[in-house]
């Protein structure tokens, strides 16, 4: 949201007048001597008020965006190619399991949805070229760390409009080199970078999903609150993994960052048990204590429609002295 947009929510839900929020913002500014960029300023003073300034809608992807551990997935594709189905046997089941895999692509890249069991039925149905829309799968990792789409129990597939989706003539995900910059050079989508700043935000809420603690594959609760995996096995003790977002401000403008396992725990400084156990109280008051951190981050950029801005996937996170970040800063500046 923009400085204008988290303004405007601050002052809807709140006593304050619109110049109150502005002489906040200020003096936010002063107190963090030119660390904090305006838009970083207003965020720090909604979460004074208690203004959840976040509005996540599901929207649609590009497929350039999708990425792993993402949950509640809506996307609108291409079918490029279906495999034959591979029939495989369950240790101590008498039927045996089937997976097969559908590569999807729209114009800025490809995906790969994996089917499984009676899921595999959907792939009797559509026929390379047909466009498609998925809403409400979710994301892992795979073997070469690529996102991979899959269905949970509440996720549905249907044929698309032919104009709804454009015809594909390629992509790419191809990383470029990765450069450190001021954030407020952070512009392209798709593209590796490594900024440093100051943590202005942490949304606390939500901040966990459920994994199989064998697999590390997603599980689902149903409404008798049964977790199964998407091969429809029940997990009778899903562990949790972390998957939090913030916000990162050098001064030169702010980015919405996204931290998943190893890196949301190094930022909070909770421990893999809190994480498991999913310990919300922990993570609430790690993410109050966190604010003002100083960090190093690398991760790669994806353009997030949910928020319509782009943000970055944190693929290594640091906290920095702040007299040595400043004197970065001025070596930069001078050279």
């Amino acid at each position: 949201m923009s400085f204008e947009d988290v303004l405007d929510k601050v002052v809807e839900e709140t006593e304050a007048s619109e110049q109150d929020i502005r002489d906040e913002v200020e003096d936010k500014m002063d107190e963090f001597e030119g660390l904090v960029s305006e838009e970083g300023a207003v965020h720090l003073v909604a979460k004074e008020y208690g203004v959840q300034v976040e509005n996540p809608e599901n929207s649609d992807l590009s497929i350039e965006n999708v990425v792993p551990e993402m949950r509640k997935l809506d996307l609108k594709a291409r079918v490029l190619n279906v495999s034959d189905v591979t029939e495989f046997e369950r240790d101590g089941e008498d039927e045996d399991g089937k997976v097969q895999n559908i590569i999807l692509g729209d114009d800025t890249g490809t995906v790969s949805l994996s089917l499984w069991d009676e899921q595999t039925e959907i792939a009797q149905k559509i026929e390379q070229g047909d466009p498609i829309k998925i809403s409400g799968a979710y994301t892992i990792e795979d073997d070469q760390g690529d996102a991979e789409v899959r269905l949970g129990d509440s996720a549905q597939v249907a044929m698309a409009d032919e104009d709804e989706v454009p015809e594909v003539e390629g992509g790419s995900n191809a990383a470029s080199d990765i450069s450190h910059v001021r954030i407020g050079e952070v512009s392209t989508e798709n593209a590796s970078y490594a900024v440093s700043g100051l943590l202005v935000a942490m949304y606390s809420n939500n901040p966990f999903y459920t994994v199989d603690p064998e697999t590390g594959d997603t599980v689902r609760e149903d409404d008798d609150g049964v977790y199964t995996t998407d091969e429809g096995e029940t997990v009778e003790d899903p562990d949790h993994r972390l998957a939090i977002s913030g916000v990162v401000d050098d001064g030169s403008g702010t980015v919405r960052t996204v931290f998943f396992g190893d890196q949301a725990r190094k930022v909070l400084n909770v421990t893999e048990e809190e994480e498991r156990q999913g310990d919300q109280e922990a993570v609430e008051n790690a993410a109050e204590d966190c604010l003002g951190k100083q960090l190093r981050i690398e991760g790669r950029t994806r353009y997030n429609d949910y928020f319509d801005q782009i943000e970055m996937v944190v693929n290594d996170v640091d906290e920095v002295d702040p007299d040595q970040e400043i004197e970065r800063l001025v070596d930069v500046l001078e050279a």
